[in-house]
C-alpha cells in the first residue's frame, strides 16, 4: 500500500461539537439530573450520581454548569421554561371572562396538580433559603410569566366592562395566587392528592366564581345615596 493510500485512509481529526449537538448533550443531562433531583432531593443527589446517570464525565458536568447547584438551578428553570412555552395561550374563542380565566386556569393545573411537579416543588421548597437567587429566579420565570397572561385577560374584559379593574396586574397577582399557587403548594405538602381531579376543579370553579364577584362593576342605586 502506497503512502498516499495510507493517508487517505487515516480518519480525520474530530471537529469541534456543533450547536446542535452542545444543545443536545445539554437537554440529555439535565433530563437525567431533573430525574434525580426529584426522587432523592438536592443533597440526596450527587454530582456523580448526575454524571453516571448521563453517562458523562463529573469533569464534563462541571465544564457545561460550574456546580451542582448550577445545575439544579437550570433542571428547575428549564421545566418550567418548557412547559410554559407548551401552555402559553394564544387566545381564547370563549365568549365571556369567566370560561377564558377557566381554560387558563385548566392549563396550568393540569400540569401543576401532578406528583411530578408536586415532587418538584418540595425540593425547590426546601432549597429557597439556600439558594435564594433560585427562588427570585422562579419567581420572574414562571410565576410573572403566568401573571402576564391573566392580567391581558383581565385587561380586555375590563376594557369591554365585564370587569372594573383599577389594576389589571395586581388582581393577576390575586388570582395566579389563589387560583395556581395555593392548589400546587397544598398538594406538595401533602395536604391534598397532586391531581387535577373533577374535586380539585370543581373547587377552583367555584374560588374563580368568587374572584370574578370581587372585579365585576357595581352598579349603584342613586336612590339610597
Amino acid at each position: 500500500m502506497s503512502d498516499d493510500e495510507k493517508k487517505s485512509r487515516r480518519p480525520g481529526k474530530m471537529g469541534r461539537p456543533t450547536t446542535e449537538d452542545a444543545l443536545r448533550l445539554t437537554s440529555h443531562i439535565l433530563k437525567s439530573a431533573r430525574e434525580l433531583f426529584f426522587q432523592h432531593g438536592f443533597d440526596g443527589a450527587s454530582a456523580d450520581m448526575i454524571a453516571e446517570q448521563a453517562r458523562i464525565s463529573k469533569r464534563t458536568l462541571y465544564a457545561r454548569f460550574g456546580s451542582k447547584a448550577r445545575v439544579f438551578e437550570a433542571v428547575i428553570l428549564d421545566e418550567i421554561d418548557t412547559q410554559l412555552r407548551a401552555l402559553e395561550p394564544s387566545g381564547s374563542d370563549e365568549p365571556d371572562i369567566a370560561s377564558r380565566l377557566r381554560v387558563i386556569a385548566d392549563r396550568l393545573l393540569e400540569w401543576l396538580l401532578t406528583p411530578r411537579i408536586a415532587s418538584m416543588e418540595r425540593v425547590v421548597i426546601a432549597q429557597a433559603v439556600r439558594f435564594p437567587a433560585l427562588a427570585a429566579n422562579i419567581h420572574d420565570f414562571g410565576y410573572q410569566r403566568a401573571v402576564q397572561w391573566v392580567a391581558s385577560i383581565l385587561a380586555h374584559a375590563d376594557a369591554k366592562g365585564e370587569l372594573s379593574l383599577a389594576d389589571p396586574v395586581f388582581a393577576a397577582e390575586q388570582f395566579v395566587t389563589l387560583v395556581v399557587v395555593a392548589p400546587m403548594r397544598r398538594a406538595a405538602l401533602g395536604l391534598s392528592p397532586p391531581a387535577y381531579d373533577d374535586a380539585a376543579r370543581e373547587r377552583i370553579l367555584r374560588v374563580i366564581d368568587l374572584f370574578l364577584d370581587g372585579c365585576r362593576p357595581r352598579h349603584v342605586d342613586k336612590g339610597t345615596m
